[in-house]
């Protein structure tokens, strides 16, 4: 029996990470690096142009300089930085795609070497088959075995006795015996090579497809790729959206944007004055606003809703529908007028009409957005744009959750990875409540949060953001509660989530709430300390108790999240997680809170739960740095399938469960003193003293 080899590695090796050329890439990295290089021309030809102009004066001129300053120079720049950041990001493709593809080169030649050497032991195996006179039924990709089978004797020995019949067998098993073991032994091992080289394959293949992923994500959030995303999805439309917001006009064409509406007679009814302009800042009483709002005609309604979308998209106290019907108005309005936009507001509308794109093909697909999205507020009338979006029917759901993100989570660079961190834990609060729809959920981005300290700005480090946002996150909570109380739904249960810096702000804003109706719940994770002043303890806290003497607070700290104690203990703010550690020993300045219940997030192997490696929700990369500031991937706090994401769904949607129960650990007060002489002088954390 002849055994088959395959002649091509190649048919072994499922997909393909091999196509395309780097060459082709490199092509299209030359052309946006001759855009780049055409738009500084340019930018150089509009200023001389502009200062040939500046000793000249009629009303055309004048009209002309406008446009010079206020769109062609602006303009220039804008294309100068999406060509350099599309070549870079170009360029990073092209060198992954490099890698790939020598990789993938070496993986089909270490294949068709292993099918070379099993093609030469085959020979081999067949050879001292027919010697030793036993049959080959082997098939290529399983091997021989690894002991020879006995040698038969030919007729010619019928007339030997039978010890030497045995001693003829054992005298041609000793003979093929080592050359049949190692040409065994060799084509297993090539079998394993090519197993191994089918992994490497996937993988190559995996690599390939989230190097394009990057790729396209790069230049989407590039200033020409936002655009694009907010534009409609014709032609005609993203050419009038770049060309506008580039140089003002299309072919002659241009629209003037008019300014956003913030006042109106019938917000009198409403507001009890005309004007909305301190709506954000300064939200009116949500009861107030409910009340009046039930009020008013459905005309009256629809007016408000069409003419003053701003006021109403942003007002506490209206119910989900209804702001969400507003803020897709505004939408649509900076769709409309993209040139009025700044990068930051960009940015963040392009993220948005993201969502509500994936929003609109999950309908086509399933009949509805999976989950439903609610836009809970827009704001792109500051400096910092803000927002907040909701998953699920918040005017329907019996548990909301609230999520307050920390440091560096300005709307505009926060909400495309708040967005995945909503979905997680939509679907994990709905997988453990039944999937019954009852869940909603919001990402609320609605602050001007700290910058990164490495960009020189320690504001993380005091507590003035999270002050200055605490008012406007209390009147969302008080608004969840007013336009519920009105609803046909009834009120549902509502739950805070708080990350790192947010937490500093949730509990601010849980000193503000009315003490008649708390949230049901406070969830910490990775906090970044609390302020001692405002929140001497849990006691101040609007927080219902969950038993006597024990409020619903409950909190997490990841053992390899080293940055949120760092900042708690150098801001000297009280530390929610008493084993929260950090490289330098600062986690000594921060008292720790008594009266949570901790618990883990370092995995659970019984339920096949993923521990939490670093301080961000969502994680990304092969690992996690030095001090865990960004999780590795898959181990963020609200990644999927980790211990901390399983515990807040059960939290927040009241499915406490007996084990989880007792797994938490109620946390006991520690101060801090200061033991040492002269400048030698140590914190330590000490019990504090019964007052």
């Amino acid at each position: 029996m002849t055994i088959h080899v395959p002649v091509d590695g190649a048919t072994l090796l499922e997909g393909t990470p091999v196509f395309g050329t780097v060459e082709e890439i490199n092509a299209r990295g030359r052309f946006v690096q001759d855009v780049a290089s055409d738009s500084m021309q340019y930018a150089a030809d509009v200023q001389n142009a502009r200062f040939t102009l500046g000793s000249e004066k009629s009303t055309a001129l004048a009209t002309l300089s406008t446009k010079i300053n206020e769109f062609l120079l602006p303009g220039a720049n804008t294309i100068f930085r999406a060509a350099s950041d599309a070549k870079s990001a170009l360029d990073a493709y092209a060198s992954e795609v490099d890698r790939i593809h020598d990789s993938a080169d070496r993986i089909r030649q270490s294949v068709d070497e292993a099918l070379s050497e099993i093609r030469q032991c085959t020979v081999q195996i067949e050879s001292i088959a027919s010697v030793i006179r036993v049959e080959t039924p082997y098939e290529w990709s399983v091997g021989a075995p690894g002991v020879m089978p006995r040698p038969q004797l030919g007729s010619q020995a019928r007339d030997l006795d039978a010890n030497q019949q045995e001693l003829a067998v054992q005298h041609l098993h000793s003979m093929h015996e080592h050359e049949w073991m190692r040409a065994a032994s060799i084509w297993q091992a090539a079998l394993v090579s090519i197993q191994d080289a089918k992994t490497t394959w996937s993988n190559l293949i995996e690599e390939r497809r989230r190097a394009e992923e990057r790729l396209i994500g790069a230049l989407d959030d590039t200033a020409i790729g936002q655009l694009i995303s907010v534009s409609s999805d014709s032609a005609e439309a993203r050419r009038f959206t770049i060309a506008v917001t580039i140089s003002g006009e299309l072919w002659g064409t241009s629209e003037d944007a008019p300014e956003t509406k913030k006042s109106h007679p019938l917000l009198t009814k409403l507001l009890g004055t005309e004007s909305g302009e301190r709506t954000w800042d300064h939200p009116p009483d949500p009861e107030t606003v409910a009340a009046n709002w039930a009020a008013l005609e459905p005309v009256e309604r629809e007016r408000l809703i069409d003419e003053v979308p701003w006021v109403v998209g942003n007002l506490p106290g209206l119910p989900y529908g209804v702001r969400d019907a507003a803020n897709r108005k505004m939408v649509e309005f900076y769709q409309q007028y993209p040139q009025i936009m700044t990068p930051e507001q960009l940015q963040l509308l392009a993220d948005i009409r993201d969502i509500l794109k994936l929003e609109a093909d999950q309908a086509k697909q399933f009949g509805e957005g999976r989950p439903p999205i609610q836009l809970v507020a827009l704001d792109m009338t500051s400096e910092v744009p803000k927002a907040a979006v909701g998953y699920g029917g918040l005017d329907t759901a019996t548990h909301t959750t609230w999520q307050v993100a920390g440091m560096n989570s300005d709307a505009h660079l926060a909400l495309e990875g708040w967005d995945e961190a909503s979905r997680h834990v939509y679907s994990a609060q709905n997988k453990v409540s039944g999937f019954s729809g009852s869940t909603a959920t919001v990402a609320w981005l609605g602050y001007d949060t700290p910058n990164l300290p490495q960009t020189g700005d320690f504001g993380v480090l005091s507590v003035d953001a999270a002050r200055a946002g605490a008012p406007r996150f209390a009147a969302e909570l008080e608004g969840a509660h007013a336009a519920r109380s009105v609803g046909e739904s009834g009120l549902p249960e509502v739950n805070v989530l708080a990350h790192s810096y947010g937490t500093t702000l949730a509990t601010f804003a849980l000193t503000l709430i009315g003490e008649d109706h708390p949230v049901d719940s406070l969830t910490m994770l990775g906090s970044a300390g609390l302020d001692t002043e405002t929140v001497p303890s849990y006691d101040v806290l609007r927080v219902r108790e969950i038993a006597t003497g024990q409020k619903a607070i409950f909190t997490t700290h990841a053992s390899g999240d080293h940055l949120a104690p760092l900042g708690a203990g150098f801001s000297g703010r009280g530390q929610p997680n008493p084993d929260a550690r950090d490289l330098f020993q600062l986690h000594l300045q921060s008292p720790v809170y008594a009266g949570g219940l901790a618990f883990s997030s370092e995995g659970d192997p019984n339920q096949n739960l993923k521990n939490t490696d670093g301080h961000s929700t969502i994680g990304e990369g092969d690992s996690r740095d030095i001090i865990g500031m960004s999780a590795s991937e898959g181990h963020g706090y609200l990644d999927v399938r980790t211990q901390s994401l399983d515990t807040v769904a059960k939290i927040t949607t009241g499915h406490i469960d007996p084990d989880l129960w007792r797994s938490f650990t109620r946390t006991a007060g520690m101060c801090v003193e200061t033991t040492g002489i002269g400048r030698t002088v140590t914190p330590i954390r000490v019990t504090c003293e019964a007052e």
